[in-house]
């Protein structure tokens, strides 16, 4: 907890006639993914806040009492205010000898934590995160402290050696999992995302995998092709989607599905979009977009939003692309060139959008990502300390990590 916010804190509750009892000291914990480890772990008691007492009453069982939670604006009645699935405990006085409230952690805003290793002469600008970062913040997510969108903490870390940095991580999770141990600091493990900037995996030119769906880790592997600022931002943007439960049609396996506009489907992982005058800027699906059918596909009415979708939302989306083409249209609600022929058909026709060799698909209704994104991260739930750190969901992940296909491949002839 940073020493302003310490010092508001004392002062906040000398004025309400109460006494702080110290700093908060941060013990050592084991952060291992065992039950047998989360069980004992859930029994570690949590240092007590300044300003609260054993006796204090602490209603939703944090470790915040609920007088502290008072001058800190946060719920005294969810151990999440902000529902990120980082508590309100570990967001403002840290754990584990790991301080969030310094990487700038807020109990009552959303946060997504990620840690960037790279690869030597693989280390991304700033342009490239920043891309990303400024996605997230522009996220329709409402948040407790009135303010909108996700605060994406890219933590660049630290270049792999040489002597770790294999040019092809085969077999990649075994591969990847001996670097991710030496780099990547087990304090972290409860709350950040692992990733590594590298060369290539399985002898293949993917861009990138998750470890499942949803998961703690993705491996990015734009090095073999040299892909671009604009690829590598996609890229990260696309797989932290996967590491948050977003699958290649949404919430279906379904790619190059025409009517979900999201960095998850691969017509953009590499382009974007065009929004409010940006070309190439970063989204997942923040609409939802009524059903299409291959063999009814019709220029003239283009898409159609699905309530609470408006047309006028739907209508600012622009650069859309079909069959890795960027089409004439006017915008997503009205005329769109969906074959690329240079005009626009006064009659129905079939197309195949999937490329799967037919045009007899019909593609259901598309979500709003934004509004599905799973906080919890599928490894080892990034829950409270003190408290249970497995998951609730049923099952751990949505699409297990050995049934992830590799992503979008870049063009082999660019690669060093």
């Amino acid at each position: 907890m940073p020493q302003l916010h310490k010092c508001l804190l004392t002062a906040s509750l000398a004025f309400l006639g109460l006494s702080a009892c110290g700093d908060v000291t941060s013990p050592d914990a084991a952060q291992r993914s065992t039950r047998q480890d989360e069980m004992v772990a859930e029994a570690v008691p949590l240092p007590i806040p300044a300003g609260c007492l054993l006796t204090s009453l602490d209603t939703d069982g944090d470790g915040i009492c609920n007088v502290v939670e008072l001058v800190l604006g946060t719920d005294p009645n969810k151990a999440d205010t902000d529902g990120d699935s980082l508590s309100d405990y570990v967001e403002t006085f840290g754990f584990g000898g790991l301080d969030l409230s310094a990487l700038g952690a807020n109990p009552r805003k959303k946060d997504v934590f990620v840690e960037v290793d790279y690869y030597p002469n693989l280390r991304p600008s700033q342009a490239t995160l920043d891309k990303v970062i400024t996605a997230f913040a522009s996220a329709p997510v409402s948040n407790p402290n009135g303010s909108t969108g996700i605060t994406l903490h890219l933590v660049v870390d630290q270049q792999i050696a040489a002597a770790d940095a294999d040019m092809d991580l085969n077999p990649v999770w075994p591969e990847f999992n001996a670097i991710k141990t030496k780099y990547f600091a087990a304090a972290r493990a409860p709350y950040f995302h692992y990733t590594v900037f590298a060369n290539q995996y399985d002898g293949n030119f993917s861009s990138g995998i998750s470890f499942g769906i949803p998961a703690q880790d993705f491996l990015l592997t734009l090095g073999s092709f040299n892909g671009t600022e604009q690829q590598q931002a996609g890229t990260l943007m696309h797989e932290l989607g996967h590491n948050l439960g977003l699958r290649h049609g949404g919430n279906d396996d379904s790619n190059y599905k025409p009517n979900y506009l999201s960095i998850m489907n691969y017509e953009y992982q590499f382009h974007g979009f065009e929004l409010g005058g940006k070309v190439g800027a970063l989204d997942y699906s923040r609409v939802q977009v009524a059903s299409i059918s291959e063999a009814a596909v019709y220029d003239l009415t283009a898409f159609a939003p699905v309530a609470p979708t408006t047309e006028t939302e739907l209508g600012k989306y622009y650069g859309l692309r079909f069959n890795d083409a960027q089409v004439s249209m006017f915008s997503a609600t009205d005329f769109v060139d969906f074959n690329n022929n240079r005009q626009y058909d006064f009659n129905p026709y079939a197309l195949d959008f999937n490329r799967d060799g037919d045009a007899t698909d019909v593609f259901p209704a598309s979500q709003n990502d934004w509004a599905a994104v799973i906080y919890d991260g599928g490894q080892i739930g990034f829950a409270t300390p003190g408290m249970p750190r497995h998951l609730d969901r049923e099952e751990r992940f949505l699409v297990a990590p050995e049934e992830m296909e590799p992503c979008l491949s870049g063009d082999p002839d660019r690669a060093p």
